[in-house]
């Protein structure tokens, strides 16, 4: 959301974008106008949608510019215009956000994004936003944003705990209780005024909500809360095939569990999750971890200990030099998600001259370079154009990670030490670390692109010029014998040239863009009825997203075999 409103403000005419939440208070604002969103101006718009009765949208005028106002699921979007040249390109574009925003996954999504960009002042309002969407993946979020509180503002510190606080308390995960015991611990001195107290008491109140135990032994006046007993339901018969044995060493909690001893049953697996923790046999421990919970998923203090004792074992097993290494990237993460990466990471050594990846190539993968050099460099008109020798604390990849596309460079080791961490693995780690994939793209924002290397180089790396084309072009899928599947679709063209063509097209989901990476189609290009139309055949090379909030994607497609410049004239004649 915050991207595409940033861009809506780069529209010419575009004066000012607000998102006001449906309780009345800013989500989203230009904090370089003060005047954006000050106390009057908000009050104002409140009053302005209330006299039309929450309207779906509206569009008028007032002495000062021409507004727009769109309805959407969390909040009023506001776009004020010096004039109308971009209304209709407002209006579509407000349109497909309303349409996205109507799917409660998506919603929280976007919430949990913009609470991740949005500056101090507006995280307050977003948080309280997420209360309709708590739930696991919200509750970790909130919990590992409780643990900067020292980075927050002064002003609003006290105001986003609350917040957290209170929405933590619809979450319903086991996870939410330490953190809460933790403020309540801090919150609880003879000291505190009104608004510390009330930050205690709704952390009280959130772990009653929970139905879990408030803390482990009384701090000052504070009991633990009793939890009800409940009545197990009557056995069933067992109509499904049997369970294999576990492993010997498990052995023992099993049999006392077919006994009803659950407590000793628990400890015994405590037991062999320090022992698995301390062999460094993580995936095993978390494995233990999760038998407890089936269990019994009231034994809450066993469950978080067992967490903290995987946790702290994966942590004392991290490499000095790694975080030495690493040191910018770790200030950019939480201990459990630099904890969490570096046990996803598979380490590899290249020798010199060793290649890392190829110019063409399609492969997923983050190279986080440990020690050593590798060279980067591109093959343009036949001839090796160095770009750069890549140092120790430095990523290559992630051009063609977040964003699939084959290899654009090559990357060649000059003897190096690498740790590899795959597409797929970080999608695993997006469960219980949802702003891993956002920190690792913004610290790889922070290198120079391929573009920009290659610019410096004063060369080009197309044989010919690329042209904005604009129209609708029809494509259809071939099979590996390059015979059609069958499947066609249309889309927007964005540029062209003898050698290839880029186009747009809609996607309900990411994945589905993503797989047609490496797939050769069929493509037809028709501008004037007068000429045929231009078919060609091409690989797909590159899919990005072209509008996050409207499910675009770009497809960029080389041909397999180059047009005349006779057609390509022909086909962007008028564009």
């Amino acid at each position: 959301m915050n991207i595409f409103l940033n861009k809506i403000l780069q529209l010419d005419s575009i004066r000012d974008a607000i998102l006001l939440s449906h309780h009345g208070e800013p989500l989203f604002y230009d904090l370089q106008k003060e005047y954006s969103a000050d106390k009057r101006t908000i009050d104002l718009w409140n009053k302005i949608i209330e006299e039309l009765n929450k309207p779906k949208t509206a569009d008028f005028l007032f002495d000062r510019g021409r507004y727009y106002l769109q309805y959407t699921a969390i909040g009023y979007l506001i776009i004020a215009m010096d004039n109308a040249i971009n209304l209709q390109r407002v209006k579509v574009a407000c349109a497909n956000v309303h349409k996205k925003l109507s799917d409660p996954t998506t919603c929280k999504k976007v919430l949990l994004k913009m609470l991740s960009l949005a500056h101090n002042i507006l995280q307050p309002s977003i948080i309280k936003e997420l209360v309709p969407h708590a739930d696991q993946e919200v509750a970790h979020f909130l919990i590992a944003l409780l643990k900067k509180e020292n980075e927050f503002l002064p002003a609003v510190r006290e105001t986003i705990v609350l917040y957290i606080c209170q929405t933590l308390g619809y979450c319903s995960s086991p996870d939410a209780v330490q953190p809460l015991q933790e403020i309540i611990r801090r919150y609880t001195t003879s000291a505190n005024g009104p608004r510390e107290n009330k930050i205690k008491t709704a952390a009280e109140t959130a772990i009653k909500q929970l139905g879990n135990i408030v803390v482990d032994e009384p701090v000052n006046n504070i009991k633990p809360v009793k939890t009800e007993a409940r009545i197990a339901p009557e056995p069933q018969e067992n109509t499904t095939p049997p369970t294999p044995a576990p492993p010997a060493e498990q052995q023992q909690p099993y049999e006392l569990l077919k006994e009803n001893d659950k407590a000793e049953a628990i400890a015994m697996t405590m037991q062999l999750i320090e022992k698995a923790a301390h062999e460094k046999q993580f995936e095993k421990a978390e494995k233990l971890r999760d038998k407890i919970i089936q269990i019994d998923s009231m034994a809450l203090m066993e469950i978080i200990r067992a967490a903290e004792i995987i946790e702290e074992a994966k942590s004392a097993a991290i490499n000095s030099d790694y975080l030495t290494t690493w040191k910018e990237l770790a200030q950019k993460l939480t201990n459990e998600e630099i904890s969490a990466l570096y046990h996803a990471l598979i380490p590899k050594n290249y020798e010199e001259g060793e290649m890392v990846a190829r110019q063409g190539e399609s492969l997923a993968n983050l190279f986080f370079v440990d020690q050593g050099n590798i060279q980067i460099y591109a093959v343009s008109q036949e001839r090796n154009i160095p770009l750069k020798i890549v140092a120790p604390g430095e990523i290559i990849g992630a051009e063609t990670f977040f964003d699939p596309s084959v290899w654009t460079i090559n990357a060649k080791s000059l003897g190096a030490n690498v740790s590899i961490l795959t597409f797929k693995k970080l999608q695993q780690l997006k469960e219980s670390h949802p702003t891993l994939e956002s920190k690792l793209l913004e610290f790889c924002a922070g290198f120079e692109s391929v573009n920009a290397l290659f610019k410096k180089t004063k060369r080009t790396r197309r044989a010919s010029e690329r042209k904005s084309i604009h129209g609708r072009t029809t494509i259809a899928l071939l099979d590996k014998h390059g015979r059609a599947t069958g499947t066609t679709a249309k889309g927007d063209l964005l540029d062209i040239s003898r050698g290839g063509v880029s186009f747009c097209l809609h996607f309900s989901k990411k994945e589905n863009a993503d797989a047609l990476l490496g797939h050769t189609i069929s493509i037809t290009i028709r501008k004037d009825i007068s000429v045929p139309p231009l078919v060609n055949i091409g690989l797909i090379v590159a899919v990005r997203c072209h509008d996050f909030i409207g499910n675009e994607y770009s497809l960029h497609v080389k041909f397999n075999k180059p047009i005349s410049g006779t057609q390509l004239q022909q086909v962007t004649q008028g564009s």
